[in-house]
């Protein structure tokens, strides 16, 4: 007999005893499936979970290794984390079942919604549309009615091009003043770079990092002229909200923390993506740290700070939703309670103190500091 703490009597628990004591248990144990109590009691055995990332392991996305590392492993869960092909590939994996779980361009997500495919945001990583013109500051270009007269390389298919005719709408530019050259995606930064093109059409998060990493730059996004909408984090399908929702949580949850860690410790959770992705010593640290100081910039929002990590305001719902309508022309768009769900977002918050250091720390990546 052994004592337990509160100095009563009681029995040494073991596997066997569970089993023998509870059969709803003890089927969940005979099928491999730990229960959350035993996970975080040590059990050796995790569940594995594929996780698809929208593009290529860019520092915007150490949230999700110091994940794998803390937050994710600490729930019981070995999530393996793929590099993605756009977030239509990653829509379609999560939708197919070939991954439950994928990071993804809202906009995209609900258009494909539209298109029929079975997805569903769970957990904004991006508060703030990403998309923007960005510019060699030699060119002289100071504001967006600078544009008029000078050249544009653009790509075709992106979608800063497409939600271009929007941008220069409410930024009062006429467009045919701009002279315009669609190019390759990989001819982007270097048509800029060598002074064939004054700007290039830029996602903030990734290739407007770039641009500046090489060269004084100036960025214009679209959010600050009224395209503001939510854009890139967490998507699953409706059948494991239904099925799984626990796994669900652990999923939101293990990588809110990990964007935490991103938000006040950057330095610590690129330490962790480049302890997973070795390759990435070959890549200049100063500029994966500003791919991360780019996106915890447009992860801060009034409404993540009130209500928690991850949190999607039915605002910006709304014009996610209306921006597709709009500018992709999309066709029967289901309601937003069909596109998303607060049910597990939230849960990890930041004190007052910690948002305090996380808009410190995000500061000088304003891009119009």
């Amino acid at each position: 007999m052994t004592k337990r703490s509160d100095n009563k009597p009681g029995k040494t628990v073991t596997r066997r005893t569970i089993i023998k004591g509870g059969t709803s248990l003890g089927v969940m144990l005979a099928a491999g499936v730990a229960p959350s109590f035993i996970r975080e009691a040590g059990a050796s055995t995790l569940r594995k979970v594929d996780f698809m990332l929208p593009w290529l392991f860019v520092g915007g996305h150490t949230f999700e290794f110091a994940a794998q590392a803390e937050g994710w492993k600490k729930r019981g869960l070995d999530v393996s984390i793929q590099r993605g092909y756009g977030s239509g590939a990653a829509i379609k994996a999560v939708s197919s079942k070939t991954v439950n779980f994928a990071e993804a361009s809202y906009g995209t997500a609900v258009n494909a919604v539209s298109k029929g495919l079975d997805v569903i945001a769970i957990g904004a990583k991006l508060q703030k549309n990403p998309m923007a013109v960005s510019c060699r500051k030699d060119s002289g270009i100071r504001s967006p009615k600078d544009l008029m007269g000078k050249s544009l390389v653009q790509a075709a298919a992106s979608g800063d091009t497409l939600m271009f005719p929007g941008f220069v709408k409410a930024a009062g530019i006429d467009v045919t003043k701009i002279k315009r050259h669609m190019v390759h995606p990989s001819k982007l930064i270097s048509s800029v770079l060598n002074k064939q093109a004054d700007c290039t059409g830029t996602y903030y998060v990734s290739n407007a990092a770039s641009l500046a990493h090489n060269t004084p730059s100036v960025h214009f996004m679209y959010a600050d002229y009224g395209l503001q909408f939510l854009d890139l984090g967490l998507i699953s399908r409706p059948d494991m909200i239904k099925n799984e929702p626990d796994l669900v949580q652990s999923m939101v949850d293990g990588a809110m923390e990990g964007l935490k860690l991103q938000l006040l410790d950057p330095e610590k959770a690129l330490d962790y993506m480049i302890a997973a992705r070795p390759e990435l010593k070959t890549k200049p640290r100063d500029l994966l740290l500003t791919h991360s100081g780019n996106t915890n910039f447009l992860s801060i929002s009034d409404a993540v700070e009130k209500h928690g990590l991850g949190w999607m305001d039915e605002g910006d719902q709304t014009r996610t939703r209306d921006v597709v309508i709009k500018y992709m022309n999309a066709k029967n768009v289901p309601p937003i309670g069909k596109l998303f769900t607060n049910r597990f977002a939230g849960t990890v918050k930041l004190t007052g103190a910690e948002w305090k250091q996380a808009r410190a720390k995000s500061a000088k990546y304003n891009p119009k500091a």
